[in-house]
């Protein structure tokens, strides 16, 4: 499993700093017209208000993290720290359920269509389990893969 917290630099100089205000000013109004479309598909109508304070706090607070980068730092380890934390929880949810909708999907379609991979009805018949592999090709076979 990847770690994001190792991926973080959680000593950032004056360019992170000034990179993660940047991503702050042109991320909060873009994340605010994304809210008020939303709404408007919905069915809500416009929501400037809300719209207007997320996009204009967000630009707000980037533009003071950009002039004054040292003020930026305490936010930066929040933000950062609270993103792994989605992000371990989100990707770790949806490998879970793609997985086992994908599996199970699978395993009860080739079920209903009769197919069983593995002989698992027990034999009363049998001596035994065993099943014979085929042979191995010879051994010269493997120098000349393709």
């Amino acid at each position: 499993m990847v770690n994001p917290f190792k991926e973080v630099n959680w000593n950032p100089d004056r360019a992170a700093l000034r990179t993660f205000a940047r991503s702050l000013v042109i991320g909060f109004p873009c994340v605010a017209v994304a809210f008020l479309l939303a709404g408007l598909l919905a069915g809500k109508g416009w929501n400037l208000s809300f719209a207007l304070k997320l996009g204009g706090g967000g630009a707000a607070a980037g533009a003071l993290f950009y002039v004054v980068p040292a003020i930026a730092r305490p936010f930066y380890i929040v933000w950062y720290a609270l993103a792994c934390c989605v992000g371990i929880v989100v990707g770790n949810v949806l490998l879970g359920l793609i997985f086992y909708v994908l599996v199970t999907g699978i395993g009860f379609l080739k079920r209903l269509g009769g197919r069983q991979p593995i002989r698992k009805t027990p034999d009363r018949q049998a001596s035994t389990y065993w099943v014979d592999a085929p042979p191995a090709p010879e051994a010269k076979r493997y120098y000349r893969q393709f």
